[in-house]
């Protein structure tokens, strides 16, 4: 996930350009509500822009009075928040062309040039950095479900473009740029059909993803139409869309196989464990009077000597100051690990001596899989 920040300034114009294209999307549906009757296609675009653009008002906040930056993540967001820029960018474009106020005019103008860094700086650079391919090998039906998917792409790209000349940059600047990427997708997988596909080995990228993405929708939504759709029909739309899902699942699946696993915020030692940590750090001591012993660097001694004692400040250096509560003790966990190491060993021996069905055993057994769990904790906040 790519997080972007959105300046104070910037929220209240892409809030309304996404208000916008709420209006917008509700129109257009509405307009095509008799179409898809007739024809029995779902208004699957549209659909989605309406939904897309309301969520990122919801993130965002409703009421104009509503301030301060606000976080997301542009690959959620990514076309709800480009649509909403372009629209707010166009619209505070005609204001300031028919604004007769100097200060008001001048006032709009830095908001225009604030939303134009915003997209120039921010959004783009987080952008590129999501632009991330996978390299794979792709099955001869998935490469003609996409061309054709790469296609409808196209065609629904060109139909956006504006009816008149380009004015400004920002009014073609999407369209062409949808253009572009599906016509290097094209480029890549082959713009005919051949007699037979043969699989593609091919860096997906995500223009890719996406056209399959829209495409297993529209197959989803064709499997279940019973009324329009003969039964062999579904089957087929139902078979496009399991090839479709199932590529894009090893997609998906290769990509988290490379996020690296977030280190855990929080290190727990329940209460009922704070006597056995206690008992290891009073282990601690006489390790460490060993290490001072036998000529360890007073330095390492110091660090262990300080971290041992700034854990037992924590957890109370005995059972009568010890806390009431659970411990947080994530600025603790090389010290936790530490220590509980030894009473792990004197534990596990003590189990494996112990007679089965005697209590001290069952105690003991449940000391060890408490302690252990702390251990464990302690040592993935340390990453191994």
């Amino acid at each position: 996930m790519s997080t972007i920040t959105i300046p104070a300034a910037v929220v209240p114009y892409i809030r309304g350009g996404a208000q916008l294209q709420i209006a917008g999307a509700a129109e257009q549906l509405s307009t095509v509500i008799g179409e898809t009757m007739h024809r029995g296609v779902a208004p699957v675009g549209e659909q989605r822009r309406l939904l897309r653009a309301w969520a990122l008002v919801d993130l965002l906040g409703w009421p104009d009075e509503i301030a301060g930056q606000v976080e997301l993540d542009v690959h959620e967001h990514r076309e709800a928040l480009l649509g909403a820029l372009k629209g707010s960018a166009d619209r505070l474009a005609h204001l300031i062309a028919d604004e007769p106020d100097d200060r008001q005019r001048a006032s709009r103008e830095e908001d225009l040039q604030a939303l134009r860094e915003f997209e120039g700086t921010g959004l783009r650079a987080v952008e590129h950095d999501q632009q991330m391919a996978v390299t794979a090998r792709m099955p001869g039906d998935v490469v003609e479900l996409l061309r054709g998917a790469l296609y409808a792409d196209l065609e629904r790209a060109c139909e956006d473009m504006p009816s008149t000349e380009p004015k400004t940059r920002a009014s073609w600047a999407g369209v062409l740029r949808r253009i572009e990427q599906t016509r290097s997708a094209l480029d890549v997988i082959g713009w005919a059909s051949p007699s037979e596909q043969q699989p593609v080995t091919l860096a997906v990228d995500a223009t890719m993803i996406e056209a399959l993405e829209r495409d297993a929708e529209q197959w989803e939504w064709a499997s279940e139409q019973e009324r329009i759709e003969s039964a062999e029909g579904r089957a087929r739309a139902a078979s496009h869309l399991a090839r479709i899902e199932s590529f894009l699942a090893r997609i998906e699946s290769f990509l988290a196989s490379l996020a690296e696993p977030r280190a855990p915020t929080t290190l727990m030692i329940p209460v009922s464990a704070l006597a056995l940590v206690r008992e290891g750090e009073h282990e601690a001591w006489s390790d460490i009077s060993e290490a001072i012993d036998s000529g360890v660097h007073p330095r390492e001694c110091a660090r262990r000597l300080r971290a041992v004692c700034e854990l037992l400040d924590l957890i109370g250096w005995s059972k009568d100051d010890e806390p009431s509560e659970d411990v947080d003790a994530i600025e603790h966990a090389g010290a936790v690990k530490e220590v509980a190491l030894p009473i792990l060993e004197t534990l596990t021996t003590a189990v494996s001596e112990m007679r089965d069905g005697d209590p001290e055993k069952v105690k003991a057994e449940s000391e060890l899989r408490l302690l252990s769990d702390v251990r464990a904790q302690a040592c993935e906040a340390l990453g191994g």
